[in-house]
């Protein structure tokens, strides 16, 4: 009896070194960050299973303060007619009628405030009159008061080519400019050493649809006669014409140098919501 204790006393101190020894430690601890770990994922499932109602309703509580504020901040009128289609033709008042017939028929859906701006109250005027310019040995011409022997489009390309825009084709050039709906030229007066009378030093043109959209092309002035304000008057002069008509919405296409001169003209760059400039087939090439 005594022998069968001491054997059972022996093998349970020897069990107890065994559960204190470092590893038996490790794989206890071990156990128990799992089982902690274990109850921790079901009680976050647990509560997750009641978060989505709350946050739908938070989220919605959020919407309508969103639109209550937008609806206050609204400019006129608080029922836009360029966006919302009246259920009752009444709806649509005179003034809304007023307003639809002056929109420019672009800003209307966002912006109706700008939609109805008037084209004399964007003018920014002439900086330069044509006797500055004269006393420099330049005038300006659009293309309808430019004699057909006088538009050379030789000289044009060249003037392309020496800003470093692509030459072109001069049938193809011709046709471009007959297309245009306002085309300038800068063509120099008198000899010069500089330039021999009649030279062509500096264009710009213009396409349009000739009521909403009118976008700038093609404005080159000759290395030799730029900073003498040609650039300038060429666009203060073919905006000028195009307010003429009532085009609101005019817009170009800017390399990065020339973008403060067109700022100090009035031109900023904006991208409406959501649009995204593409081009038909650009990477088409006839030899790939």
């Amino acid at each position: 009896m005594c022998v069968l204790l001491f054997r059972v006393d022996v093998t349970a101190r020897a069990f107890s070194r065994v559960l204190a020894s470092p590893t038996r430690r490790r794989r206890r601890a071990s156990r128990v960050l799992r089982a902690t770990l274990r109850r921790a994922w079901i009680d976050m499932r647990a509560r997750a299973r009641d978060a989505p109602t709350r946050a739908y309703g938070a989220s919605a509580r959020a919407r309508e303060r969103h639109r209550a504020r937008g609806v206050a901040r609204r400019a006129f009128p608080q029922w836009n007619p360029f966006t919302n289609a009246p259920d009752d033709p009444v709806r649509l008042s005179t003034a809304d009628k007023t307003r639809a017939d002056d929109s420019d028929g672009v800003l209307g859906r966002d912006d109706s405030w700008r939609s109805a701006r008037d084209a004399d109250a964007l003018r920014i005027g002439i900086s330069r009159p044509d006797a500055y310019f004269a006393d420099m040995g330049v005038r300006f011409d659009f293309d309808e008061r430019v004699e057909s022997s006088s538009r050379d489009f030789e000289a044009l390309n060249q003037l392309f080519v020496s800003v470093g825009f692509n030459a072109r084709a001069r049938e193809k050039l011709e046709k471009a400019v007959d297309n245009s709906h306002v085309a300038l030229w800068a063509t120099t007066t008198r000899d010069s050493r500089f330039a021999r009378k009649g030279q062509v030093v500096g264009f710009a043109r213009a396409t349009s649809d000739g009521t909403f959209n009118a976008t700038i092309w093609d404005v080159a002035v000759s290395p030799a006669w730029q900073r003498h304000g040609i650039g300038q008057g060429l666009m203060e002069r073919i905006v000028d014409r195009i307010l003429d008509e009532d085009i609101c919405n005019v817009g170009l296409y800017s390399e990065g140098k020339v973008v403060k001169l067109y700022e100090r003209l009035g031109f900023r760059e904006h991208c409406p919501r959501r649009a995204v400039a593409m081009q038909f087939r650009h990477e088409s090439a006839p030899y790939s």
